[in-house]
Order: structure tokens, then sequence, then C-alpha cells
């Protein structure tokens, strides 16, 4: 396929803007960066709030920002969910990961105390079940990402040490959120003058104008 071809079906705003405040601005923009400080942080810091928002948002509609924004944003989501996927699959192998698989089973000549080998009443080798840990060069790559540590047994055989359970069920409970209390929302934490002042810089940041001051209706009086 030629260059030309692959340049006509890449993806819009998959190419960064030529000029570097606006690939900037973009950038910081798809990190989730409010319109006014994006700005300012990609070059034009000397604007005020108001010109800073307005300017913002004409920079937005120009051909090709708009579009680097949300590809920049869609990669970023991707890569995020990626690596959540990654990180929760190690951690369910490691809580589901079975011991047993680290070892096999192998038959050992039964010997009397001098070391002689015995046999059964027709002169059979007689022979008793016993466990080895595998070759670490036996165990697939998934299986050795589990052991966390090995130590030496009397015999020189390296014995496996897996990844705790109980640390990866308290990391999934927390990944997944499945032990968190629900909160209220965070404006009920404010203070009247921390929300007054929040909703004083919304409206700045939109370009409106309203009236806020800390003056509330009085309960009505009753005839006494």
């Amino acid at each position: 396929m030629a260059k030309t071809d692959l340049l006509a079906i890449a993806s819009p705003g998959s190419r960064a803007l030529k000029n570097a405040k606006y690939e900037r601005y973009c950038r910081l923009r798809a990190s989730a960066q409010p319109r006014i400080p994006a700005y300012r942080e990609a070059g034009w810091g000397t604007s005020d709030g108001e010109n800073a928002y307005s300017n913002a948002c004409r920079l937005e509609r120009r051909p090709g920002v708009r579009q680097r924004i949300e590809y920049l944003s869609h990669q970023a989501e991707e890569l995020i969910a990626e690596k959540r996927r990654r990180i929760e699959e190690q951690l369910w192998a490691i809580h589901e990961a079975d011991i047993g698989d680290f070892f096999e089973r192998y038959d050992k000549e039964v010997t009397d105390k001098n070391g002689n080998i015995e046999t059964d009443e027709k002169g059979a080798v007689l022979r008793q079940a016993c466990e080895r840990p595998k070759l670490l060069a036996d165990l697939s790559p998934e299986k050795a990402k589990l052991i966390e540590d090995v130590s030496v047994d009397n015999k020189g055989r390296l014995i496996p040490r897996l990844y705790s359970k109980l640390a990866a069920n308290k990391e999934l409970r927390a990944f997944l959120n499945l032990s968190a209390k629900s909160e209220a929302p965070n404006v009920t934490k404010l203070s009247d003058a921390e929300l007054i002042a929040q909703l004083a810089q919304q409206a700045k940041e939109l370009g409106i104008e309203i009236d806020l001051n800390y003056s509330f209706a009085e309960p009505k009086k009753t005839d006494e």
C-alpha cells in the first residue's frame, strides 16, 4: 500500500498538530484539564479568565483541533482500560492460583535403614508415592509469574512461595470498589462560602454573570 493511501485512511486527529501550542492544548484537554488552565498552560498565560475561556472555545472550533482532542482522549481511555484489564487479570490469577500446579508426583524406591532396596514377597521392588516441586524451567510463564519467592530445602530443591491470596483479595475488592461505602456528593460537604465561591468560578468560566451573596430568605414572622 502506498504512503498516500495510508495517510488517507488515518483516523481523524491521529496526527500531531504542526502548531506546538495547539498540540499542547489538545493534550492538556485530553487529560481532562478545564479550558482556562489548559489555554494558559499551552502558552497563552497572560489572558484573563473570560478571554481565556472564549479564546479556548474558538480554538476548539478550528479544523483539526476538536478531532485531535477526541482522538487523544480516546487513546488515553483505551490505554487506561487495557492497564486495568491486565492488573485485574493478574490479581485474579493470584487469587485463584492452585499450589498443586507447582508440584509433581513421582514414585520412589523404598529402602531400609541401611539403604537397601526393599521388595515384596514376589521380589518386586517396593515403591512409595512422593511429591516434589516442579523445575522452574518447566513452568509456563503464566505460572512462573505467580511465584513471589523461592526457598531451598535440605535436598537443594527450590520450593516456590506464591503471592498472598489474602492480599490479592484485598486488592481486588479495592480495585473493583466492592467495599466502598456510598458517600454524599461533595457539594454537601462545602460551607456556604465555599459553595458560593465554586458557583461564582463556574459562572466566570462559562462567561455568564450571576449575583451571589450571603443573604438567605428569613423565616416568615408569625402573628403574635
